[in-house]
């Protein structure tokens, strides 16, 4: 017979915005500088599964998957999440499920360039809109008196439309300039200005003064807009 204690764990931490205690760079540093801890991170984001699942998800030894789930236990990456007592073997079968979503960001900061493909960064750069509208969401009672999902989405596009204008500009100086570099720390060189756009974002909405600047740019830019309307609608 099979009874289930279940354990809610602890709720999926977006650390697209990041903020460690002293000592936990290192250790997540550590818990990341291997592809096999990255795999399992990635296969238990959207399941959780117990440990002879994942060593066969993995093709690696029950020995080894759990060897990297107990790093990535103590990094805080993944935890257990239920547990099923199995009373006729005196035996308890734990599943695990990652606390963290391995996603661009996550990734990059923290994994040893080593261990980080370079088609793994090209897939990531330019970041995704998924991220940038998680972290749109955050700033966004910053910039707006009222949210809702249109002034999300529009926002969302704005600082998209930034990060992507950066990565091709920064690709056309490269090629401007014959810059000879080696792919994967190209990519990472292109992340980094990305993700520098998107902290910019966030400080303009977070600083008064730098909120009125594109505060005042954006009225420029609309009474341009009118001006031209209305030259249209006269001619």
């Amino acid at each position: 017979m099979v009874t289930k204690k279940k354990n809610d764990g602890p709720k999926k931490k977006d650390i697209n915005i990041i903020k460690l205690r002293k000592g936990e760079t290192v250790s997540m540093t550590k818990a990341l500088g291997s592809n096999k801890r990255l795999q399992i991170l990635r296969v238990l984001t959207d399941q959780e599964l117990n440990l002879s699942e994942i060593a066969e998800k993995l093709d690696i030894s029950p020995q080894a998957a759990y060897h990297h789930l107990q790093i990535l236990e103590k990094s805080k990456l993944v935890s257990v999440v239920r547990e099923v007592n199995i009373k006729n073997m005196a035996k308890t079968i734990k599943y695990y499920r990652a606390n963290y979503h391995p996603d661009a960001i996550n990734i990059l900061l923290w994994a040893p360039l080593d261990v980080i493909e370079p088609s793994e960064l090209s897939k990531k750069v330019p970041i995704p809109t998924t991220p940038v509208q998680r972290i749109v969401r955050k700033m966004a009672p910053d910039v707006f008196k009222e949210v809702n999902d249109y002034k999300i989405e529009i926002l969302t596009a704005v600082v998209k439309d930034m990060i992507d204008l950066t990565h091709e500009s920064l690709n056309n100086l490269k090629k401007e300039y014959g810059l000879e570099m080696n792919e994967k720390i190209w990519n990472l060189i292109l992340f980094f200005a990305e993700l520098s756009v998107m902290n910019a974002v966030k400080n303009i909405a977070q600083n008064e003064e730098y909120k009125k600047h594109a505060t005042d740019l954006f009225a420029l830019i609309c009474e341009e807009f009118v001006e031209e309307e209305f030259e249209k609608e006269v001619d």
